[in-house]
């Protein structure tokens, strides 16, 4: 039998201060369904479909069984492959949007319901002369402290 215990506000009034290692939740060791046993970490080299790209992996493999998992790292990696080709090959949603020069400059302009945000940056990672992938991400956080850095003179740890 469990002893029930109550816990009382003053309980939680101590400050607790911990680090978590970037290492903390990256999958270390996996046991097959299958067969629970042990399984082993391999290199594979994933051909994409329909070109003739293909992507290394990190992978668990069962020596029993064959069967082959992926970490969420590397699962998000294949996944992130297969979009970008499957946008290569137009086979994706296709956005057109009206490409403007300013003298020195060519600018698209996104609707904001895309973006949703102010404060972003884009890297655009060429693919051939006339193509282009464009990632979007968001700098609200980094201006807001740099702009405390200026104005307040003080420095962030």
């Amino acid at each position: 039998m469990t002893e029930e215990i109550e816990l009382k506000p003053e309980d939680f009034e101590e400050e607790v201060n911990f680090e978590l290692d970037e290492e903390a939740f990256k999958v270390k060791e996996l046991h097959c369904d299958n067969c629970n046993k042990k399984m082993e970490k391999v290199s594979l080299d994933v051909d994409i479909p329909d070109t003739s790209l293909s992507i290394h992996l990190e992978a668990f493999r069962c020596s029993k069984c064959g069967k082959e998992y992926l970490s969420s790292e590397q699962a998000e990696k294949l996944d992130r492959a297969l979009t970008v080709t499957k946008v290569i090959a137009r086979k994706g949603v296709v956005y057109e949007r009206a490409g403007n020069f300013d003298g020195s400059n060519v600018f698209v302009r996104f609707p904001a319901q895309m973006i949703k945000g102010g404060n972003i940056k884009a890297e655009i990672m060429p693919i051939s002369p006339m193509e282009y992938l464009v990632h979007f991400r968001k700098t609200e956080l980094s201006y807001k402290l740099s702009t405390l850095e200026k104005f307040a003179k003080i420095k962030l740890l």
